[in-house]
């Protein structure tokens, strides 16, 4: 969501820990996906990083998603059993995040019991 500021600029009116939920929620909405969980992998600072707090995938934060470039993403979807799913969803996440296809993981994700 867009909101013009007095300057007549446009500014994102949604705040930045939105974006997983936001991607999440319209990945869902492709067909064949089904729920969709998403973890972001940021560069790690050689001078931040202890062997105690480096993991591999992070759930994206506002402090990182301003300080530290996204180098990968882990997708675990329903629908990822499907290669035509997990291809698609591969070049929409490419195109939209602009990073490399071989930077995205896709995973299938367990059916629940219900």
């Amino acid at each position: 969501m867009l909101n013009w500021n007095d300057g007549n600029e446009v500014k994102d009116a949604k705040p930045a820990s939105q974006t997983t939920e936001d991607l999440s929620y319209i990945l869902e909405k492709i067909s064949g996906v089904g729920r969709v969980e998403v973890y972001f992998h940021y560069e790690e600072s050689a001078e931040k990083a202890t062997e105690s707090d480096v993991s591999f995938f992070q759930w994206t934060s506002d402090s990182k998603k301003d300080k530290e470039k996204l180098i990968g993403i882990l997708v675990v979807a329903e629908g990822a059993s499907d290669k035509r799913i997990q291809n698609n969803l591969i070049k929409t996440l490419s195109s939209v995040l602009q990073i490399s296809p071989h930077r995205i993981v896709i995973q299938e994700m367990e059916m629940e019991d219900k």
